[in-house]
């Protein structure tokens, strides 16, 4: 993502706001719902979509790392995104300047053209 490129340039350029601490950043927050609406939007059709409820995630999750899956990240990552462990009331973006992050309809552009 741009984005990455375009936080790392405002942290280097911002060291008073960045020195010896962890930056919580993100280009935008949003919902499951409102990316499968942004797809089917783009998309103009209806998506066919399962649902894996938390407990069973965490049961793939647990059986994942068990069996030293390469794979076992990505349970993890999906886990806590589902409990919103990603989710933070107030990100460093502000004390970078704001540099101008992608939107998700423009992620999901981005996503559409690179299946195309």
């Amino acid at each position: 993502m741009s984005d990455v490129g375009k936080l790392l340039v405002a942290a280097l350029l911002r060291p008073e706001a960045t020195h010896k601490r962890a930056l919580i950043v993100n280009s935008f927050t949003t919902t499951p719902a409102d990316v499968l609406a942004e797809f089917e939007k783009q998309t103009g059709s209806k998506w066919d979509v399962s649902y894996t409820p938390l407990e069973k995630l965490k049961e793939l999750e647990k059986d994942a790392w068990e069996k030293n899956h390469p794979a076992a990240a990505v349970f993890t990552l999906r886990r806590i995104w589902s409990e919103g462990g990603t989710l933070y009331e107030k990100t460093d973006n502000e004390a970078l300047g704001n540099p101008e992050m992608e939107t998700l309809e423009q992620q999901v552009k981005q996503a559409i053209a690179a299946q195309s």
